[in-house]
């Protein structure tokens, strides 16, 4: 086919033609100028050489049907070679962006992942997080539910699909290997269907496996594979869980997980397993220890679901005052902002953070356009001689600008995918779904429409700049103007202002978050965490009674005690900032309270040495000790917390408390405060410690303590003779949860920390970013203003002259700036309250330092220029000039 008979391939032939004629006209008008003719002469005759440009761009638009796309792509490729001839500028703008866009995509992942992206279930916007609300404190708490409360929202409401019930639990799986420690969840039968999600093998739990008796079980997906190899005939097999036997019900699909705030389950267990035994947790009313997801109809608003349910437990809260008194609303949140919690405020500074930063890759470039337009005015100038609208010019330098912003965001993914592999490796585990963070489609298309909004952004002042003025005035002012012109001056130095503003802002912000972090690290948490393991041991309550539970437990710690680099060992439970906590209620002997308005407090349980081996001081009184035993006289320590909240007046020794257990095995006895005990921050560094009691263990066998072994050296030195010990004493137990204390609390402040380190990292850039900034500017003037330097010189003025004149103009930018950026900092720190610990957001100390940094940095980006100024020789510059 001939080529040039196709309508594509005459416009293409047009187009590079036009391309052609239109650079030759430019070449040859400068070359007939330099001959001594007029501009106007000059392109009139380089118009008879060539011909008329106009009439071969018609030509070219007469054979394509879509002009305007036309012109954007004749604009792109001529602006494409414009930047070739030019790489280095090209280069520097490119990376100048990338920065920009790559940190601003990285943390959009993060934000699409978090608060974007929808929950994994079919219409999940229906889905629910519920408790209800106790008001017998001044403010209302949250609080989880009974069984039988359940029992009783689940069959009343009108407002739900459906209500489903989990609860976070243990397990230990027996196999003919070593035994393992799994994270479970027992589930209401409903609960699948409640998510919307099948299981992939097998059945559905049914109503009838929330009997006693039917124990059965829904493996995860990866249990599935590790433990069972995949085996397709699994559901229906019996396997043994902490001493029990559980029927295989079904397998989950690969990617399922619920809850999603917490460990992933290894499975999930039916309500059959809280039902057996003499006094089941489902028949106890306030046994609360029970989180809901619901459903909402469809048409139905999240306050009808909220009205309907309160509604019920108001009728609870009468009928059993006992239990409910004061449980008379209910707390609905959509599953989805649950999830988030106080997650989203932090993100969303953190994209404040980068957006800010963009901004000043922004001013950047459009700084480093200007210098280069003004460099083409002359060019400019030929192109309006020749024909060229202003419009014409706007758009090909908007075509540059665009072009660039494009590259710089294709750089940008690129940096993007390294930040996210470093920032996976920080992101803090109580983050949800950080994990998830990638480089997605809805990622890339924020990236393309990032590019081409900065790209007009940064562009379009420098083109209606540059494209400013008539042919015969730029010719006169010519490229080497005295001074260049004060719209650019007033320009150049505007963004420089904005970017030393900008850029005060965020390091006010990070040096608080700085100030505050630091403040974290030198709070006293009540024990020392220094050289301490911990661990928990897998005994099932079903194979040992409580004395054989207690026993084990005390010889365990007499053979760990032996071990080479112990100094002490104990057990207790909840370890301080390990994410265990109950609240149990109580009665002082004395203060008689109405049933139901009993207060409660947090309950601990110790061995003998707990408290010396965590180093909690002993304020008065004495320890646990061996005649604290299960048939001994029962006693009680609290915590000075609680000494001062209930005998604030009294020495609180030999007073008496009755705990009410509610477990159904230990007696809610009357018991003696033997001791008290230095408070504890056991839900992290930043959280007022609570008031506590302890009852020792020997006399109240209900969970699985922690050991907690103090060390001469490394703390997990002592681990693998650790599990050897529980080996020897039983190879049918796991051990889990291993750690140190200090791993616990450097998680307590992982999220501050990685807040901290992403928003100080912003910072740093945006002052490098800035120090350029005012560095291209005061290079820029220099160079523009070389011919009046010199002649300042050499009328008299002396180098010092030269060089204060060239600081004052960087510094006076730079106050400038820095007034600014205090006056947008004190009113935009506020939104960093509930960031910060121990400081305030206006705190002094840090907005002085962060304006000593950065007048600082401003003087040390102009003290190059200045020097290079003051350096010029005057006689070598007039002549050049």
């Amino acid at each position: 086919m001939n080529w040039f008979r196709h309508p594509l391939g005459r416009r293409k032939i047009y187009d590079d033609l036009s391309q052609e004629i239109e650079q030759h006209l430019v070449e040859r008008t400068e070359e007939l100028m330099a001959q001594g003719l007029s501009q106007a002469d000059a392109a009139h005759a380089a118009r008879r050489e060539f011909g008329n440009v106009t009439n071969i761009e018609e030509r070219s638009r007469d054979v394509w049907q879509w002009p305007v796309l036309d012109s954007l792509i004749r604009d792109g490729k001529f602006a494409v070679r414009q930047l070739r001839r030019n790489r280095g500028f090209a280069c520097t703008a490119i990376l100048t962006m990338a920065l920009g866009i790559g940190t601003t995509t990285a943390i959009f992942s993060l934000i699409n992942a978090v608060l974007l992206q929808p929950l994994p279930f079919p219409h999940s916007e229906r889905l629910t997080w519920i408790r209800q609300q106790d008001h017998s404190q001044p403010v209302p708490a949250a609080e989880t539910l009974s069984y039988p409360d359940y029992f009783d929202w689940r069959s009343w409401n009108h407002t739900f699909d459906g209500l489903a019930s989990y609860d976070g639990s243990t397990t230990t799986l027996e196999s003919k290997g070593e035994p393992r420690h799994l994270d479970v969840s027992v589930v209401s039968s409903n609960l699948f269907r409640v998510l919307g999600v099948a299981p992939i093998l097998g059945r559905d739990f049914r109503p009838d496996d929330e009997k006693p008796g039917n124990r059965m079980v829904m493996l995860s997906y990866s249990l599935w594979q590790s433990a069972f190899d995949s085996a397709p005939g699994v559901s229906g097999k019996t396997i043994q869980l902490s001493g029990h036997a559980y029927t295989v019900a079904g397998v989950m699909p690969r990617n399922f997980q619920f809850p999603l705030d917490s460990p992933p389950s290894a499975m999930w267990l039916s309500l059959a397993d809280v039902a057996d035994g003499k006094n089941p947790k489902t028949t106890q009313r306030g046994y609360d220890s029970l989180d809901l997801v619901g459903r909402l109809r469809a048409g139905v608003s999240l306050d009808q679901g909220k009205s309907d349910l309160s509604r019920i437990a108001g009728i609870l809260s009468r009928q059993y005052p006992d239990s409910n008194k004061w449980l008379t609303q209910a707390l609905v949140e959509p599953e989805l902002q649950h999830l988030i919690g106080d997650t989203k405020p932090a993100l969303w500074v953190l994209f404040g953070a980068v957006t800010l930063l963009l901004l000043i890759a922004c001013a950047n470039v459009a700084g480093l356009l200007l210098a280069r337009g003004s460099r083409r005015s002359a060019e400019f100038a030929l192109r309006v001689s020749l024909g060229a609208s202003r419009a014409a010019i706007v758009r090909q330098l908007l075509a540059e600008s665009v072009i660039l912003s494009f590259c710089g965001g294709l750089a940008g993914v690129v940096l993007a995918f390294g930040l996210l592999r470093g920032m996976v490796g920080l992101i803090p585990v109580s983050i949800p779904r950080m994990q998830d963070a990638a480089i997605d489609g809805a990622v890339l298309a924020f990236v393309m429409v990032v590019s081409i909004v900065t790209g007009l952004l940064f562009g379009v002042i420098p083109a209606l700049r540059l494209s400013r003025g008539t042919p015969s005035q730029t010719m006169r002012e010519g490229s080497r103007s005295v001074a260049g012109t004060r719209g650019e001056h007033r320009i150049h130095s505007s963004l420089v202002v904005a970017q030393t503003g900008i850029a005060l802002v965020l390091l006010v912000a990070s040096g608080l978050l700085i100030r505050s972090f630091v403040s974290m690290l030198n709070v006293n948490p009540g024990f020392d965490p220094a050289h301490v393991s911990t661990a928990r041991i897998e005994v099932p309550f079903g194979k040992l009674s409580g004395d054989q539970h207690y026993r084990f437990y005390e010889e365990t710690i007499a053979r760990i005690s032996r071990l080479p680099g112990v100094q002490s060992v104990s057990a207790g439970w909840p370890m301080p900032m390990s994410a265990n906590h109950a609240s149990i209620s109580f009665q002082i002997e004395g203060r008689p309270v109405a049933k139901g308005d009993e207060p409660s407090e947090a309950l601990g349980i110790a061995m003998p040495g707990y408290f010396a081996t965590l180093r909690v001081p002993l304020l008065s009184g004495r320890d646990f000790g061996a005649k604290d035993g299960a048939h001994d006289p029962p006693v009680i320590i609290i915590n000075q917390a609680m000494a001062r909240k209930y005998f604030p007046r009294e020495n609180p020794l030999g007073e008496h408390i009755q705990v009410e257990l509610g477990d159904g095995v230990t007696d809610s006895a009357v018991r003696e405060i033997v001791g008290v005990v230095g408070d504890v921050r056991g839900r992290g560094v930043t959280a007022s410690p609570e008031p506590q009691y302890f009852l020792p263990y020997a006399q109240a066998v209900v969970t699985n303590p922690f050991l907690a072994i103090r060390t001469v050296g490394d703390p997990a030195a002592v681990l693998p003779a650790l599990r050897a010990v529980v080996r020897e004493m039983d190879q049918s137990v796991a051990i889990y949860q291993v750690s140190t204390l200090d791993n616990y609390v450097s998680k307590s402040m992982a999220q501050p920390r990685f807040q901290t380190l992403l928003l100080t990292c912003f910072a740093g850039v945006a002052l490098l970013l800035a120090a350029i900034g005012m560095y291209g500017l005061l290079s820029y003037l220099v160079a523009q203003r070389a011919l009046e330097i010199g002649l300042r010189m050499a009328l008299g003025a002396r180098q010092g002259d030269v060089l204060r004149m060239v600081l004052r103009r960087g510094l006076t930018l730079g106050l400038i700036g820095l007034v600014a950026g205090l006056v947008v900092s004190a009113l935009t720190t506020r939104l960093l309250s509930g960031m910060v610990y121990g400081i305030q957001p206006t705190d002094r100390f840090t907005f002085l330092a962060a304006t000593g940094v950065l007048l600082l940095v401003s003087l040390a980006a102009s003290s190059l220029p200045a020097y290079r100024a003051a350096r010029l020789d005057p006689i070598e510059t007039l002549r050049e000039q």
